[in-house]
């Protein structure tokens, strides 16, 4: 089978995939792909005209609720700094992808490509080099092992095997983008696939063009040692494995999409019905009167008027607004407001935060475990990373998982004051709560100095 054929569950989830993309792009995205996600209306019409169509798709309004969502629970995750602990590669803080993406930047692209497809791969990788170089040599040359990004759609196959009692990547092909550089202008690109696989037990990077190898094959080594697995990892949804999770945004981005398709219809029945029409009634006025006495044809407005014989009236009409799609409307909000979108509430009303961490803790279920599982993926990633750059040390990536501002209950704190009195508890559990909800970050022993030094006011 050629190098580009694809796993058949990436088949399975592509479009879901690039569906919620495309939402979390925008209005302009979404409308390029016109009947893909807004149907035609009058599609079986042989009299219909494109123009009709158009001006059909730019009435309809595409309220981005997917990316407001994401968005935010990134936001959410990140409303603290990661903890990191990367000793002894510490260069990997500020440009953990070789080209300028810092580390905590890559937890948001990890975070946010979760919920948008529920997995993301993360190749630790290091410069094709002489084997057996000294550190003096390596440091001189400026060799460092990043980590590279693969979105969801980049990993087109993968393939495990039990391997000294443990299911381990035996195969991951990667399609990539590789510049063409005809000249010191030319920015076109095409697509090629790396294939990361083992082969005797050894890990070996080929590169594929046009379903041709091109160059030779690349056996990465850390320390002078080959490897025996692939440096690859797939963090998901629920689990860091191969098989394709669910994506938490999709059930809101199909809802928008119903949306959007809602919107067409209501923008467009204002647009035909919203304005009044003149009927006049001539009564036995002939045509030839008509013209007569109406010689500029039919006016109308404040100084304007219309002359008739033999009776007549004129009345403006205006249809009444169909309220049915606009209804539908309210209720794929509501239904986006349920499964995460909290960007619109009934009525505009705001939530306490215990009512919003309650109504909410389903959603708060499934980002914890892709905060969870990303934090975990990254973590692995720079063990890799420490493999190939010789370092022992056992790095730390931990993304915050306090999503809401846990402000203090004051009767809680009450209570805990008289426990306090009555000797049940000390001040390190009262101090304890006050530092979970962020009230203070100082240690105990620089609170109790200056509790003692009298000179301080």
């Amino acid at each position: 089978m050629p190098i580009d054929t694809q796993n058949p569950t990436y088949e399975k989830n592509l479009s879901k995939w690039i569906l919620v993309r495309d939402c979390v792009e925008g209005a302009k995205q979404v409308r390029s792909k016109g009947v893909t996600y807004l149907p035609n209306p009058e599609a079986n019409d042989p009299q219909n005209l494109s123009h009709r169509y158009d001006n059909f798709k730019k009435r309809a309004q595409f309220l981005n609720v997917t990316a407001r969502t994401r968005n935010a629970m990134v936001g959410m995750a990140f409303r603290r700094p990661p903890e990191i602990d990367v000793t002894g590669i510490e260069y990997i803080r500020g440009n953990a992808t070789g080209s300028g993406t810092t580390l905590e930047q890559l937890g948001k692209i990890v975070v946010g490509d979760l919920l948008e497809c529920g997995r993301i791969g993360l190749l630790a990788d290091y410069p094709d080099a002489e084997p057996n170089l000294s550190k003096e040599r390596v440091r001189a040359l400026g060799l460092v092992s990043t980590i590279k990004i693969y979105n969801a759609e980049s990993i087109i196959n993968w393939k495990t095997e039990v391997i000294g009692g443990r299911e381990m990547l035996s195969l991951v092909v990667l399609k990539e983008d590789y510049n063409l550089d005809k000249d010191e202008f030319d920015q076109s690109t095409e697509v090629q696939e790396r294939k990361l696989c083992l082969i005797d037990g050894v890990y070996n990077q080929v590169i594929y063009r046009d379903g041709e190898i091109f160059g030779d094959y690349y056996q990465p080594r850390a320390n002078g040692k080959l490897l025996n697995e692939i440096p690859f990892v797939i963090p998901g949804t629920y689990s860091n494995d191969p098989a394709v999770d669910d994506a938490a945004l999709y059930d809101i981005a199909v809802i928008n999409i119903g949306h959007y398709i809602n919107s067409a219809s209501y923008e467009e029945g204002i647009d035909l019905h919203g304005q009044p029409m003149l009927h006049i009634d001539s009564g036995t006025t002939s045509a030839i009167e008509w013209d007569t006495l109406n010689p500029n044809g039919v006016e109308v407005g404040a100084r304007r008027g219309i002359v008739t014989t033999g009776g007549g009236s004129a009345q403006l009409l205006q249809a009444s607004a169909n309220s049915a799609a606009y209804e539908a409307m309210q209720q794929k909000e509501k239904q986006m407001v349920s499964i995460g979108a909290r960007l619109i509430e009934p009525g505009g009303q705001a939530e306490t935060a215990e009512a919003a961490r309650i109504k909410h803790a389903g959603d708060n279920s499934v980002l914890a475990n892709v905060v969870q599982n990303a934090s975990e993926g990254i973590q692995k990633a720079l063990t890799y990373v420490n493999l190939f750059m010789g370092n022992t040390f056992e790095p730390v990536f931990i993304i915050n998982e306090d999503f809401y501002d846990k402000s203090v209950d004051p009767q809680t704190m009450i209570a805990k004051i008289q426990l306090f009195d009555r000797g049940i508890i000390g001040k390190t559990d009262i101090r304890a709560t006050l530092r979970k909800a962020g009230e203070i970050d100082r240690e105990d022993a620089e609170i109790d100095d200056e509790a003692d030094d009298e000179s301080v006011i």
